[in-house]
C-alpha cells in the first residue's frame, strides 16, 4: 500500500523551544601594558623609547587586526599614537612593542593648543586612507595617509590646513562613522548623552555634513551622581551601540557600559535601552585584574572597543595604564545577547531563493536528459548529482541527507519513466554593509515520472525533499531549513524545432532558528512557483545550438514567529511578522550539443551552455518587534552570467556517466562573487519485470530501507538494506532467492 503522510509531515511544524537558560558571562583575557622599544616617530624624532600607555584614551585596529592603535591623553610625556603589531589578529596577548607612533595634531597639523591635542578617539575609513582623531576640545582633525594605516616617518601622512571641525566641547567627544561613510556620529554629555547625527553627501568627507538628528540616550544610572562619555561603539551591522560612561564622582568605582538597540540600522534617533553592564570597583580581582593581580588600586576606565566581529572588547584604564582584553559570550554581547536579526532574515529569503533553484535546476536537467534521449522509450535514470560551490568541493558520498516520508516508487510500466537525483552543495554568502557572511549547505533528493505523449511531448511530476542550513560567521546563530515539494512539469513542441518547458511547484517549508546549536523559534510556510523555458534548436555541422529563453517567479508566504533567544542565554528576543516573499529571474542565452562521437562499447555526447541572468525579485521590507523594527533585504546580485561545459557517455551496457562544470559569476559593481559547480551523474536503465522501492520515515527514528526486485527466468531474486542514512544503527542486508512451484 502507498502512503505518502502529509498529515504526519505536517504535524512535524509544530512549534517546539528548547527553554534551558545560560548566564551572560565575560571572561578576562589578559591586561597588557606593550613594552617600549627604539623608534623614529611621526615628527622625524629618532630614537624614541616611549611607554605605550600613558592615560590611555582605548584605540582601533587596522582592518585585519594586525596592527593595533592606542591612543594616549598625556601629551609630553608619549606619543599621543602608539602602534604595534599583533601576531595573532586581535589578540593582545600576541603585541609586540612600540613600532611606530606620534603626535598627528601637533607633527602634522601643526596645532599647538592643548585641549586640541589631548587625544580622546580614533578612527579610519574601511581602507585605512583617512584618518580622524578628536581633540578634548571636541575638534575632530582629519589625516590623509598615502600607505595605509603607516605613521612612520616620511610615510606621506598629510593635513589640510582648516580642514578641522568642532562638533561639541570639553571635557568628553567620541566620533563613529557607518559602514560605507555615509553617516557620521558625535556623542557628548554625561549620564543621558547626546548623540547626533550627520548625512555626509561625500563618504567620510566631514565637509560634506548635514545635521539630521540629535538624540539624548535615556539610561538607568540612578546609582552614579555624575559621569562623562569615554566610550562610543556601533556594532559590526548598526543595530546595537555601546557607550561608557566614566563614574567622575565615585572615583572610577561606578564606570558603566550602556547598551542600546537601533530599531533602523545606524539610525541613532530609533535607540533603546537595553541593558547595562556595571563594572563595580574597577577591574578587580575576581571579576577582572590588572597584571599584577593588584585589587586595591583605583580603577577608572578611559576607553571601549571592539575586535571586527564583537567576540573580543578592549577596555583601557587610568591607574594604573592597562588595556583589558575580555572576551564576550556572545557577538557585541555586554549587557545582553542580541541576535543578528539582519542575516537572520537574510537566511530566511536565500532559503526561499535556493528551494525554487534547486528544484527548478533538477528538472531542467531532467529536460535536458530527454531532449537528448527522446528517441528511446524507457527514460529510466537514477542519477547523483553532486554540486560544489566555491571553492569547489565535490567528493560522492553514500549519505545524501534525504528523506520520503514513507513514500516509495514501483517500477512495472513501460510506458512510464522513472528517475531519481541526489544533490549536495555547499558554499558561501559574502557579506554585506548590513549582513554578515553565512555558510550555507544544502542537501535533497528528488523522484520524478514522466511520460512519453505521442511523438513528441512528455509530462511528468516530481517529489523533492531537502534539508538547508545557514550558519552565520562569527557568531553563535544558525538557521535550518526542511521542504517537500511537488513538482508538475511538461514539454511542449511548438514544431520541430521549437518547444517550451513548464514546471509548476508547490512547497512545504519549515524553518528552525536556533542559537549555539539550541532551537529559539521556528516559522512554517508554503511556496507556490513556476517556471518556462523557451528553446529553439538550431543545427550548425556536428553542434546541436537551441537558443534559451527563461523566466522564473515565485511566491513565498512565511508565518510570524518569536525568536526565543532568552530561552538559551541573556538575550532580547525577536517577534516577527508573517511575510510573503516574491522571487522572480530571467535568463537569456543557448544551450549546445554535439553530434555523438561513437566508440566500440559507449556514445559520446559533448554539451553545455551560456546564459545571462538578470535577478527581478523586489527588495522585501521585513518588521519585527511588534512592527517598531525593520530589515530591507535587497537583491545579492541583479545581474549575472552563468555558462556551463561537460559531456555524457552511454556505455552498450545500458549504464549512463556525465561530468559537467558550471560557473555563476556576479557582474553588479559591488559584488564580485562567484559560485562554481562540478556535476557528476551516474545511471543505469532498468528493464524488465523489475521493481524498486525506497522508504524514509523522519519522524520515526529516521527509519529507512531500500530495496529492489527482479524477476530472472522465474526466479525472484531481493535486495533489502535497511538504516541508510544513520551511522548510529547497525546495517541489515538481505538477500533472497524465491521462486513458486
Amino acid at each position: 500500500m502507498k502512503k505518502l503522510k502529509f498529515l504526519t509531515f505536517c504535524l512535524f511544524f509544530l512549534f517546539n523551544i528548547n527553554v534551558s537558560v545560560a548566564e551572560l558571562t565575560k571572561t578576562q583575557d589578559t591586561a597588557e601594558r606593550p613594552g617600549s622599544s627604539s623608534y623614529t616617530d611621526l615628527g622625524g624624532n629618532p630614537n624614541e623609547i616611549r611607554d605605550a600607555l600613558e592615560v590611555p584614551q582605548g584605540g582601533t585596529f587596522n582592518n585585519d587586526g594586525t596592527k593595533v592603535f592606542f591612543i594616549n591623553k598625556r601629551v609630553g610625556h608619549t606619543d599621543s599614537i602608539t602602534v604595534m603589531r599583533v601576531s595573532t589578529p586581535y589578540d593582545l596577548r600576541t603585541v609586540s612593542t612600540i613600532i611606530e607612533g606620534g603626535d598627528p595634531i601637533i607633527d602634522i597639523a601643526g596645532n599647538t593648543t592643548a585641549n586640541d591635542q589631548r587625544v580622546t578617539d580614533i578612527d579610519f575609513n574601511n581602507d585605512g586612507t583617512k584618518l580622524f582623531l578628536t581633540g578634548q576640545s571636541g575638534k575632530v582633525f582629519p589625516f590623509d595617509l598615502i600607505i595605509p594605516y603607516s605613521f612612520a616617518f616620511g610615510s606621506g601622512m598629510s593635513f589640510t590646513t582648516g580642514s578641522e571641525v568642532s562638533l561639541g566641547g570639553a571635557p568628553a567627544g567620541e566620533l563613529e562613522f557607518n559602514n560605507d561613510g555615509t553617516k557620521m556620529y558625535f556623542i557628548d554629555g554625561g549620564e543621558n548623552p547626546t548623540v547626533d547625527e550627520y548625512n555626509l553627501t561625500t563618504a567620510f568627507d566631514m565637509s560634506t555634513r548635514s545635521l539630521i538628528s540629535t538624540t539624548t540616550l535615556s539610561a538607568d544610572i540612578s546609582d552614579s551622581a555624575s559621569g562623562q562619555v569615554v566610550g562610543f561603539e556601533f556594532n559590526d551591522t548598526g543595530t546595537g551601540m555601546h557607550v561608557l560612561i566614566q563614574d567622575t564622582a565615585g572615583g572610577g568605582f561606578n564606570d558603566t557600559i550602556f547598551q542600546y538597540r537601533l530599531t533602523v540600522a545606524f539610525d541613532t534617533s530609533t535607540a533603546v535601552f537595553v541593558g547595562k553592564a556595571d563594572l563595580d570597583s574597577g577591574l578587580k580581582l575576581g571579576t577582572f585584574k590588572d597584571q599584577n593581580n593588584d585589587a586595591n588600586v583605583s580603577h577608572v576606565l578611559t576607553g571601549l572597543f571592539f575586535d571586527a566581529t564583537g567576540s573580543k572588547m578592549y577596555i583601557s584604564n587610568d591607574a594604573p595604564d592597562l588595556m583589558h582584553q575580555i572576551s564576550l559570550p556572545c557577538s557585541f554581547g555586554v549587557a545582553v545577547c542580541m541576535a543578528d536579526t539582519a542575516s537572520n532574515i537574510v537566511s530566511n529569503v536565500e532559503f526561499a531563493k535556493k528551494n525554487i533553484h534547486y528544484n527548478n535546476s533538477t528538472l531542467f536537467k531532467r529536460f535536458e536528459w530527454i531532449k537528448r534521449n527522446r528517441e528511446n522509450e524507457n527514460l529510466n535514470s537514477f542519477n547523483i548529482n553532486l554540486k560544489s560551490y566555491n571553492p569547489i568541493l565535490a567528493s560522492l558520498t553514500n549519505k545524501l541527507q534525504a528523506s520520503l516520508d514513507n513514500n516509495s516508487s514501483k517500477i512495472k510500466s513501460s510506458t512510464w519513466s522513472f528517475w531519481s537525483t541526489g544533490d549536495v552543495s555547499m558554499g558561501r554568502q559574502d557579506a554585506t554593509i548590513t549582513d554578515k557572511p553565512k555558510k550555507i549547505h544544502t542537501s535533497g533528493l528528488t523522484f520524478g515520472a514522466d511520460k512519453k505523449l505521442g511523438d513528441d511531448k512528455f509530462a511528468g511530476f516530481a517529489l523533492r525533499y531537502a534539508q538547508n542550513d545557514s550558519s552565520v560567521i562569527n557568531t553563535n546563530q544558525s538557521s535550518d531549513m526542511e521542504s517537500l515539494t511537488l513538482n508538475f512539469y511538461g514539454t511542449i513542441p511548438k514544431n520541430e524545432t521549437n518547444y517550451v518547458n513548464m514546471i509548476l511547484g508547490y512547497s512545504l517549508l519549515r524553518i528552525d532558528q536556533k542559537y549555539l546549536g539550541k532551537k529559539t523559534g521556528n516559522r512554517n510556510g508554503h511556496q507556490l512557483f513556476t517556471s518556462a523555458n523557451f528553446r529553439s534548436k538550431n543545427k550548425s555541422g556536428r553542434f546541436n545550438f537551441s537558443p534559451s529563453g527563461k523566466f522564473s517567479y515565485g511566491i513565498t508566504k512565511l508565518s510570524d514567529y518569536t525568536d526565543f533567544i532568552s530561552s538559551v542565554t541573556t538575550g532580547l528576543n525577536d517577534q516577527h511578522n508573517d511575510k510573503t516573499i516574491k522571487n522572480g529571474n530571467l535568463a537569456f542565452g543557448f544551450l549546445f550539443d554535439m553530434d555523438s562521437y561513437n566508440f566500440p562499447d559507449s556514445t559520446v555526447i559533448p554539451n553545455g551552455g551560456f546564459e545571462f541572468v538578470w535577478d527581478v525579485s523586489p527588495e522585501t521590507r521585513f518588521t519585527y518587534d511588534n512592527g517598531q523594527s525593520n530589515t530591507i533585504v535587497d537583491v545579492y546580485s541583479a545581474k549575472n552570467i552563468k555558462g556551463n561545459l561537460g559531456f555524457e557517455v552511454i556505455f552498450t551496457n545500458d549504464s549512463t556517466l556525465s561530468l559537467n562544470y558550471e560557473r555563476f559569476q556576479h557582474l553588479d559593481l559591488h559584488r564580485s562573487g562567484k559560485t562554481e559547480t562540478f556535476i557528476i551523474k551516474i545511471g543505469k536503465i532498468i528493464e524488465g519485470d523489475s521493481e524498486f522501492a525506497f522508504n524514509y520515515n523522519p519522524l520515526n527514528t529516521h527509519e529507512s530501507s531500500l530495496s529492489y526486485n527482479k524477476n530472472i527466468n522465474g526466479f525472484d531474486f531481493s535486495i533489502n538494506h535497511n538504516h541508510i542514512f544513520d551511522n548510529s544503527l547497525e546495517y541489515d542486508t538481505n538477500v533472497e532467492v524465491s521462486t513458486n512451484f
